[in-house]
C-alpha cells in the first residue's frame, strides 16, 4: 500500500461521491474554501493498492510560531468530523481482508505523519470509521465522541411520543406562537445574530468569518442552506445553517434564543417534519458532547452515534493545546 497526494479535483470528488462515507465536508471545493479562509495548507492524501484508491483523507497543516499542527478538521471550520473515507470496495470486504487493509493503512499513515514531524495531530473521524485499532497500535491516542440523530424511518407519531412530557406539550402548543421556518439567503443576519447570542453567553462563535460561510453557501446552494425562524411580526428569533447531503445535519446555529417562546423546540420539530417529507432517512443534530446542550437535546429522545478522535501530541503540542484552550479562546470570548 502506498500513500500520496491527490492533485486532481475530479479524481478526489469522484472517489468521495462513490464512497458511502463521503460527506459534503470532504468535497474538494469545500476543503479548498477551508484552506483559503483558515490559512492551513490542504494535504489531500490517497491510499493506493496498485491503481485503486482504497481510502482518502484531507489533512490541514499549519506552522504557528514554530508549532507544527496537523488537523482534520481544523478549528474554526465548524466541521463536526472529517478524517478517513473508505472506498465502497474496502467497506464491503470480509473482516479478515478489511482488517488487514486497515492495519496497512494505519502503518502507512503513521509513517507519513511522522515524516511531517508535527507537534500536534488531531483527527475527528466520521461515524463510518469504527475500527480505530490500527491507529492505537501506531501510537495514536483515542477519544470517543458522540452525536445525536433522529431515525426518520420512524413515523412522526412515534418520534413525538419519544419526547419527554414538556417537549410533547410544547409541540402541541406551537400554533399559538405563530412562528414559521423559512429558507433565507441572508447569511450575514444569521452570522451576526449567532455571534451576538454566543457572546451574551460568554462563548465564542466557532466559525472563522462570515466570508467563509458565504462562500460555502455560494458553492453548494443545494446542500448548504440557512434557515430562519420568524415570529408573527417577521422578526428573526432563531436560525440554523444546515447541510443537506445524503442526510440532513443541523450544522451550525440553533443557539439559545433571546425570547421566551419555545424556538428550538419549534426548530427541531419543523426540521424533523421537513426532512422526513423530503425523503431523508436521518437528521443529525449534534450536541451530545456538550453538557449544556446534551441536557436539552436528550429530552427529544434522539439516537446517538459514537465516533472517534485520534490524536498525538508532544510536549510542545501539549503546551500549545493548553494555551489555546485556556488563554486564546477565552480572550476571544
Amino acid at each position: 500500500m502506498q500513500i500520496s497526494i491527490i492533485h486532481e479535483r475530479e479524481v478526489w470528488d469522484r472517489f468521495i461521491d462513490q464512497s458511502p462515507g463521503g460527506t459534503i465536508f470532504h468535497k474538494w471545493d469545500f476543503l479548498k474554501t477551508v484552506e483559503k479562509h483558515l490559512g492551513y495548507k490542504l494535504l489531500p492524501y490517497g491510499f493506493y493498492v496498485t491503481d485503486e484508491i482504497l481510502c482518502a483523507i484531507p489533512l490541514f497543516y499549519k506552522n504557528i510560531r514554530g508549532v507544527k499542527m496537523l488537523f482534520s478538521p481544523p478549528p474554526q471550520s465548524g466541521i463536526p468530523y472529517l478524517g478517513f473515507v473508505l472506498s465502497r470496495n474496502c467497506m464491503n470486504m470480509k473482516l479478515s481482508k478489511k482488517s488487514q487493509r486497515m492495519y496497512e493503512m494505519g502503518k502507512v499513515f503513521s509513517d507519513e505523519v511522522d515524516s511531517l514531524s508535527p507537534n500536534y495531530v488531531s483527527i475527528s473521524l466520521t461515524p463510518f470509521i469504527t475500527d480505530v485499532r490500527p491507529f492505537k497500535w501506531n501510537g495514536f491516542m483515542i477519544d470517543p465522541l458522540y452525536t445525536f440523530y433522529f431515525d426518520l424511518e420512524q413515523s412522526l407519531e412515534d418520534i413525538c411520543n419519544g419526547f419527554n412530557t414538556s417537549k410533547r406539550t410544547a409541540v402541541k402548543k406551537m400554533d399559538k406562537y405563530n412562528m414559521k421556518l423559512v429558507e433565507s439567503k441572508d447569511v450575514k443576519q444569521f452570522y451576526n445574530s449567532s455571534v451576538d447570542r454566543y457572546r451574551e453567553q460568554g462563548l465564542t462563535f466557532p466559525i472563522v468569518s462570515i466570508a467563509y460561510l458565504e462562500e460555502l453557501c455560494q458553492l453548494y446552494p443545494c446542500h448548504i442552506k440557512v434557515y430562519s425562524i420568524m415570529d408573527a411580526d417577521d422578526n428573526m428569533v432563531g436560525g440554523v445553517l444546515a447541510s443537506e447531503h445524503r442526510k440532513v445535519t443541523m450544522w451550525i446555529g440553533s443557539v439559545k434564543p433571546s425570547v421566551k417562546a419555545p424556538v428550538n423546540e419549534f426548530l427541531f420539530w419543523e426540521f424533523i417534519k421537513k426532512s422526513k417529507s423530503e425523503g431523508y432517512q436521518e437528521l443529525e443534530m449534534g450536541g451530545a458532547d456538550v453538557p449544556r446542550l446534551c441536557a436539552f437535546k436528550s429530552q427529544f429522545n434522539p439516537d446517538m452515534y459514537v465516533n472517534y478522535r485520534i490524536y498525538k501530541k508532544d510536549l510542545i503540542g501539549s503546551m500549545a493545546e493548553w494555551f489555546y484552550l485556556n488563554v486564546h479562546r477565552k480572550k476571544k470570548a
